[in-house]
């Protein structure tokens, strides 16, 4: 389910994104650590695009995933820039790393935020339909190759209220999801004993 933060107050600041966060910030010059060392690995099938997070991460050899992809580090956001996935909510924030960071797909932009904005409030404006289908007017190549420039994560337009109301409104946002998810486990559960009964049924008529 794709977050909907609330109306913007008027006197909440406007800022780009750029100015706040760091955009696909280098990796550290020297990173030192054993090449066998373990390592965590998101790939795209990692996220789930529906609740926002990374459902399943991989570990593997620091050897394994030093060279090629993409690197993050703990309380960074992770934003797909590949269609479809970037529309399909393919975005979240990056925690509980190994050793405090990772590596992943080279479709993410990573979204680094300064001690001004929390990751959670970037990632919930980010996954807004309206942020989603304007990012989409920004696609750059061929035809199911389509991706985001990080220009426009620098460019974007992002409320800054004070980190007291962005706490606020993230616990909000967090505390309603709970319910839509305890919700979506209740349908689930309903839908498990329709078919259980429905299996019954058939084989009392089918022997």
């Amino acid at each position: 389910m794709i977050t909907q933060i609330p109306a913007t107050k008027r006197t909440w600041n406007r800022v780009k994104l750029g100015d706040v966060c760091k955009i696909n910030p280098r990796r550290p010059a020297k990173l030192v650590i054993e090449p066998d060392a373990k390592i965590t690995f998101v790939p795209m099938a990692g996220v789930d695009g529906e609740s926002g997070t990374i459902a399943q991460p991989q570990v593997k050899d620091f050897s394994e995933v030093s060279r090629g992809y993409t690197y993050f580090e703990e309380g960074d956001v992770l934003f797909a820039k590949i269609t479809p996935c970037m529309q399909n909510g393919k975005h979240a924030v990056v925690s509980g790393l190994l050793n405090g960071f990772g590596f992943g797909s080279t479709e993410f932009h990573v979204v680094r935020p300064s001690d001004a904005i929390m990751a959670e409030w970037i990632h919930s404006f980010l996954r807004q339909p309206r942020v989603l289908t304007e990012a989409q007017r920004h696609f750059r190549g061929a035809v199911g190759q389509q991706r985001v420039p990080k220009e426009f994560l620098i460019d974007l337009s992002i409320p800054l209220p004070p980190l007291a109301e962005q706490k606020r409104i993230v616990a909000r946002l967090n505390a309603q999801m709970a319910v839509v998810d305890r919700a979506k486990a209740a349908a689930r559960e309903i839908l498990d004993a329709a078919e259980a009964l429905n299996s019954a049924i058939i084989r009392e008529l089918m022997p």
